[in-house]
């Protein structure tokens, strides 16, 4: 044990390959000095409450865990030479380099400070900083890229690129072990981000600028993981409370190589925080309570059947991607690949199938963005995506606050878009609503004879049944490909036959499960839904073209 008393002065000095060596560093009040070329090696912990003078380097080289104590003290140089590792009991500044030869060091509550001119070398996924709590690990006078060589345990390795082309200012960062639903708070997302989040602040507000690059093991990807479609999403709060993560559509792209494996940079960041990458957990939201009742299922004092929920008959991965129809179901924005866990999801939750909705351009109508919905007994359209437990309102993420339309479809039924334009404007924080079940002028009916919606009961409406190709019109007549009744005849084979049983296919009209000529009634059989919907030879029912 080296300790010294306010009084004396120990100098190393000497050649570069001056070495001293010691279980323990204690310096109390004592200025004690590391002249240049010099290493003092300790095997213990070390506790200061001064600054170690100088420009040598103390290693750290013991066989068990050691901890540094510093008061907030500098340290000129520090090398991490231990496989069992360093720990912070309080704050320290290292002035010049960080050298990581084995080990790492662990910050729990607090921060490890890098000099103005200081570096870190050779961090790897095996010896970097862990910042397993609180504690930051800080650059001074941050200007020219730099990387915090930073991960939230000694298993994984999140590093962050920073460049500050603002006002040079004192940078810090700490990685979370998870991608948080409030950025620094809330429940883990399970699901389409990176299983770790980078909390991200500066000494002076507002000072900064910044280009951000993070990066991730393949190890980190929580699957389903889209690489080609990813960006770095910034959790937006304000003096009121929680807001929401904000990336858009637009910034998505596919990811770089990193360190270990991938990465993705953000340009033009001057507002610190919280920051996480991935896909549609992470997007602005643009939250819609939309609410639609479908023609096919039973319907009963504002309830529809989810028997296709009940029979686990309806897939935990959406439907719409891939499938024909026309117009086809194309995905756009952050819509494709929706899933659930597994089927009890859907009967908890009294889903009775995927629906596909879409949010168009308040001008011109096209569509912008997509998602692949669930649509509840009640009308209810929600989001699939769920961290935690229930369900919530969907949705259309990545989309800027705004005006547009909203249309949605099914895979057997016509589709329905809503008469005007909608104010989505303030739909970040607060679910908006419309309600196509209340009246046949909340769906566009222009260029049609028949009204854009069915009658499910007296005063409520839904979408239009006996779509079998997903096209826009419900009909008996044309060729087998476009008569919804020839694909239905096709499907049970016979008019005796019962038809298949178990089965989630667009002939299944009333969405039981079954597709059949016989029963006692619509609810059971399907060819009498379609003669309820189509009862002439002639009769079309047709869909708006939006």
């Amino acid at each position: 044990m080296i300790r010294k008393n306010l009084h004396f002065v120990l100098m190393i000095a000497g050649l570069a390959f001056c070495n001293i060596a010691s279980a323990q560093l204690y310096i109390d009040n004592a200025q004690f000095f590391i002249q240049s070329g010099a290493t003092v090696t300790v095997q213990g912990n070390v506790t200061s409450n001064a600054d170690i003078q100088g420009t040598g380097k103390l290693q750290l080289k013991g066989s068990s865990i050691q901890t540094v104590s510093m008061a907030g003290k500098k340290i000129p140089n520090l090398e991490i030479d231990n496989v069992s590792n360093a720990t912070l009991s309080t704050s320290a500044e290292v002035v010049g380099d960080l050298l990581f030869t084995n080990g790492h060091l662990i910050l729990g509550s607090n921060n490890l400070s890098i000099g103005s001119a200081g570096t870190i070398t050779t961090p790897t996924i095996a010896k970097h900083v862990v910042t397993d709590g609180t504690g930051k690990l800080r650059k001074a006078a941050l200007a020219a890229a730099f990387t915090f060589p930073v991960g939230n345990s000694t298993t994984t390795y999140n590093p962050v690129s920073i460049t500050n082309s603002g006002t040079a200012d004192t940078i810090a960062v700490r990685c979370l072990a998870n991608a948080l639903t409030q950025g620094t708070t809330g429940v883990a997302y399970n699901k389409e981000v990176v299983d770790a989040s980078w909390d991200i602040s500066e000494s002076v507000a507002g000072a900064s600028n910044l280009s951000v690059t993070a990066n991730w093991a393949t190890s980190d990807q929580l699957a389903p993981f889209n690489a080609a479609k990813v960006g770095l999403s910034y959790y937006v709060t304000t003096p009121a409370g929680n807001v929401g993560w904000d990336l858009l559509n637009s910034q998505l792209g596919a990811a770089a190589a990193g360190t270990p494996n991938s990465s993705v940079t953000r340009t033009g960041i001057t507002s610190l925080g919280t920051f996480a990458v991935g896909f549609r957990p992470v997007l602005s939201p643009l939250l819609t309570n939309t609410k639609i009742f479908l023609q096919g299922p039973q319907y009963t004092a504002g309830i529809m059947s989810n028997a296709l929920a009940t029979k686990s008959l309806i897939p935990t991965t959406e439907p719409y991607t891939g499938m024909t129809g026309t117009p086809a179901f194309t995905h756009a924005g952050s819509g494709g690949g929706e899933t659930v866990a597994n089927s009890a999801f859907f009967t908890t939750n009294n889903i009775v199938d995927w629906i596909f909705v879409e949010l168009r351009d308040a001008g011109t109508g096209a569509v912008v963005s997509t998602r692949s919905a669930l649509l509840k007994n009640d009308g209810s359209i929600v989001e699939p995506d769920v961290a935690g437990t229930g369900v919530t309102p969907l949705s259309m993420g990545g989309n800027a606050p705004g005006n547009y339309y909203i249309s949605v479809r099914h895979r057997n039924h016509l589709a329905a878009r809503s008469t005007a334009v909608i104010d989505y404007s303030a739909a970040k924080t607060t679910a908006k609503a419309y309600d196509f079940t209340t009246s046949l002028a909340s769906a566009y009916s222009t260029g049609i004879t028949n009204n854009a919606l069915a009658t499910v009961s007296t005063g409520v409406f839904g979408l239009w049944s006996i779509n079998a190709n997903s096209d826009r019109t419900s009909k008996k007549i044309g060729s087998s490909t476009t008569n919804d009744y020839s694909l239905f005849q096709t499907s049970v084979n016979s008019a005796a036959s019962p038809g298949p049983t178990n089965v989630y296919v667009r002939e299944d009209f009333n969405m039981d499960g079954n597709v059949r000529k016989t029963g006692a009634s619509a609810n059971t059989n399907d060819y009498t839904k379609l003669l309820g919907v189509l009862p002439g030879t002639t009769t079309t029912i047709t869909q708006p073209t939006y």
